[in-house]
């Protein structure tokens, strides 16, 4: 019987441990995504590089070329398009709107997120747990 209770114990421990790191990075998940997004409407640099492992992330997206037609863009390095954003002498400001459509983690070290914000685009971010830290390593897009 003593066995027994100990056993239920360990199990409901571990549970919540995995239950309690699971919300853990759900949240830093969601920390970095903001601070992402955020930090480009408050040309944040401080911001926008915590969000990205940017020397290794990369960005594609879906834009308009010169005649309007839809071309894929992509961006291998990711520290110029945030040191581009961050110098944006005139940004949106903070608190843009947006949300989390899904966010979705594997072996919890992977994520995707999809993200909307409200009248520009959609992206899809792919972040990575790397010391205990959740960054972005890529940015796809298409504008609305």
């Amino acid at each position: 019987m003593f066995k027994s209770v100990l056993v239920v114990l360990s199990l409901a421990l571990f549970s919540s441990n995995v239950f309690a790191d699971k919300a853990s990075d759900k949240v830093a998940i969601e920390a970095a995504v903001n601070d992402y997004f955020q930090g480009q409407g408050e040309a944040s640099k401080e911001r926008l590089f915590r969000a990205f492992a940017a020397e290794n992330a990369t960005m594609v997206g879906v834009v308009k070329d010169e005649q309007g037609k839809d071309v894929i863009k992509s961006w291998k390095d990711m520290t110029t398009v945030l040191n581009h954003w961050s110098s944006n002498e005139n940004p949106a400001g903070g608190n843009l709107d947006g949300e989390i459509i899904s966010l979705n983690v594997v072996d919890d070290r992977l994520a995707v997120v999809l993200f909307r914000s409200t009248t520009r685009f959609y992206d899809a971010l792919t972040l990575a747990k790397v010391n205990d830290e959740w960054k972005i390593i890529g940015k796809s897009y298409i504008l609305q």
